[in-house]
């Protein structure tokens, strides 16, 4: 059954994605282009990505999602927002989240059809992963969306976890918090590498994205450690959550091992 149901999903939402995301393009350059002059955050912009993103999960009968926020977010205030990264569903999940905010993304997500042209327009932040000259663009801009009232998000991981675990983090999404003496709000996301497995293009059936919202970091915790104590300590919290989410993938008899 679950084979069968994988097959139809595929024949069928393939089709329905193609179509969709070139009305939804036409559509999203008009609204740039009429809301630009005077929406210097790009909220309205935001606003289409979140239905752009999320309509294709609530479209598909198969999948499901379940989001739990245990943090008071304050949309009066800016966040460096730190997730687990599984698949690229989690950039349609993430749309839950009542803020507005900026993703920080690899170059080669920037050159994906569709994908790429709505970070752009989405004003979202390129980073060269590697280039020191990178990085300190990508602060630079950070800022600047921050000076704004904006959020940024971060997968700290910096890539797609192989194996669905929560592996180790880069300094990246610390630096920004630091430097712009943000809270830093930690997310957990489960479930979506079953909807799109890491590396492939046919979506996996029948399943259930669940995205968990933890308390924040408060701006005076994340001034008051050092760098690489704030990633263990965010680590830690995030490894913790996901543990109690999905135990079996940390097992000691999980085929991940």
């Amino acid at each position: 059954m679950k084979i069968i149901s994988k097959y139809i999903c595929n024949i069928v939402f393939w089709p329905l994605l193609l179509c969709d995301a070139v009305i939804l393009m036409i559509i999203n350059l008009i609204v740039f282009a009429v809301t630009y002059p005077f929406d210097p955050k790009r909220k309205v912009i935001h606003a289409f990505s979140l239905y752009w993103g999320l309509h294709y999960l609530w479209l598909n009968p198969l999948w499901k999602i379940v989001y739990v926020c245990n943090a008071n977010i304050d949309p009066k205030k800016s966040y460096v927002i730190v997730s687990n990264h599984q698949s690229m569903v989690d950039i349609c999940l993430m749309y839950k989240i009542p803020l507005v905010f900026k993703w920080v993304s690899k170059k080669e997500v920037f050159k994906m059809p569709f994908v790429g042209w709505l970070l752009k327009l989405h004003g979202d932040i390129m980073i060269n992963r590697g280039t020191t000259q990178s990085a300190k663009e990508m602060l630079k801009k950070a800022g600047e969306w921050i000076s704004r009232a904006c959020s940024i998000s971060i997968f700290p991981e910096g890539t797609r976890s192989a194996d669905g675990r929560i592996h180790g983090f880069k300094e990246g999404a610390f630096m920004v918090a630091k430097l712009n003496k943000l809270p830093i709000l930690p997310v957990v996301i489960e479930g979506t590498r079953d909807i799109l497995p890491p590396g492939e293009i046919f979506f996996g059936g029948r399943a259930t994205a669940r995205l968990h919202v933890l308390p924040e970091i408060s701006a005076e915790t994340v001034a008051s450690l050092k760098m690489r104590d704030l990633s263990d300590m965010l680590h830690k919290m995030m490894l913790d959550e996901h543990k109690r989410m999905i135990p079996e993938r940390y097992s000691q008899n999980s085929e991940t091992e």
